[in-house]
């Protein structure tokens, strides 16, 4: 009879700070998705084998690719005087167990993660990072040759995942102005799901495009209702598995994850007008950008005219408002890699504070492409860059 296995859980620290009314608090979505595979592996191992373990001693450290992008975690496991390892990283945008053994030393042994990034190149092939340096952690010999480091890169490993952290944060306010305007009452908030639709949130982008247009014109999705008049307002499904079936057909149309993980601005581009075509109607882009930047007054005249965005972005934060007898608590999630989200509205609070100073806070009404938040309010406050936004018009 086997005993109960007793494993030590890695756990997912929340950090809370405090600042006067000012309450931030930061959970990392991404460790705690990998923490998850991992534990799971551990266990389905020790079942398989029949160990009967009551404490694992476990500790993690990040790696990264070869392109110094975060990549996943490796997993130390000791057990008495026994040693293993296991290594979890993210390519597709789901993370996965590559390498487990629990009878073999940890390859970057002596490489402290203070001094070096600790590299996985691909299957058994490590590397650390020092200074501009490649370094065999066997050897300790640098790998010199740049034609090396580059006929490696062809063959590695590539980091996909944003960098997901949720949190809270709250304020008091004596009185808030809002101006909003909204191009529906609900929009269509459609994502990816499937195993093997991965790295969709341009696909996903582009579907909710097509999803609201297809009011309009029924034919862009041939037997798909998109929404009801209820009251006098057309309210939009959010999802459906029409919405999936569609976002999934923009991926193969777009060529996501073909030539690199991902979908270019031109290749949603062009699976767009490829699939609109198809559907005998025709689109447009208009950029809303001014000499690099994004114009938001140019923004919010498009969606005034009815017309939703496409904004691909470097890092965001999405935010929930939750308002309670003049204090506001804003749970956001935001992400610090590329992204493609739709805007069906803006959103702009003015703040009196206490003491009277005032706070400004603008938003974009969003769909997110993310199945954990469909919905949500992007923060042009935030630390963001906007590579690109399109108001697109299907006609």
């Amino acid at each position: 009879m086997k005993k109960r296995i007793s494993i030590l859980s890695i756990v997912m620290v929340l950090f809370v700070v405090s600042l006067g009314t000012l309450t931030v608090a930061h959970a990392d979505v991404y460790e705690d998705e990998a923490n998850t595979v991992f534990e799971a592996a551990l266990s389905d191992f020790l079942e398989e084998e029949c160990v009967t373990a009551e404490n694992i001693a476990i500790t993690k450290e990040p790696v990264y690719d070869i392109f110094l992008d975060r990549l996943g975690y490796i997993y130390t496991m000791q057990y008495e005087d026994t040693e293993g390892y296991a290594l979890v990283i993210n390519t597709t945008g789901i993370f996965q167990v590559t390498e487990f053994y629990f009878n073999a030393t940890n390859p970057y042994n002596g490489y402290s993660s203070e001094e070096y990034k600790k590299i996985y190149v691909n299957l058994s092939s490590f590397l650390v990072y020092e200074n501009g340096n490649f370094i065999d952690p066997e050897t300790g010999n640098v790998v010199l040759s740049s034609e090396i480091v580059d006929l490696l890169k062809t063959k590695a490993f590539r980091g996909d995942a944003a960098v997901i952290t949720t949190g809270t944060e709250s304020f008091y306010f004596e009185n808030q102005t809002i101006n909003e305007h909204r191009i529906a009452k609900q929009h269509p908030a459609y994502y990816p799901v499937g195993e093997n639709i991965t790295n969709a949130c341009v696909p996903a982008a582009g579907a909710n495009v097509i999803g609201y247009w297809t009011r309009f014109y029924p034919e862009l999705v041939p037997g798909f209702t998109p929404g009801t008049i209820i009251f006098g307002q057309y309210i939009y499904r959010e999802w459906t598995t029409e919405a999936g079936q569609l976002v999934a057909t923009l991926y193969y149309k777009m060529g996501t994850n073909v030539v690199a993980p991902g979908t270019t601005i031109q290749e949603f581009r062009s699976g767009m007008n490829a699939y609109v075509a198809q559907q005998g109607r025709s689109i447009s882009y208009a950029s809303c950008m001014s000499n690099g930047n994004f114009n938001y007054t140019l923004a919010k005249q498009k969606m005034e005219n009815g017309i939703p965005l496409v904004l691909f972005v470097d890092g965001f934060r999405i935010d929930q408002f939750f308002d309670t007898e003049n204090k506001m608590t804003l749970d956001y999630m935001t992400a610090n890699a590329a992204h493609a989200i739709t805007g069906f509205g803006y959103h702009e609070i003015t703040y009196t504070l206490s003491g009277g100073s005032v706070r400004n806070d603008y938003y974009i009404k969003v769909a997110t492409g993310l199945g954990r938040q469909p919905t949500g309010y992007y923060n042009i406050n935030y630390n963001t860059t906007v590579d690109e936004c399109y108001a697109i018009t299907i006609s």
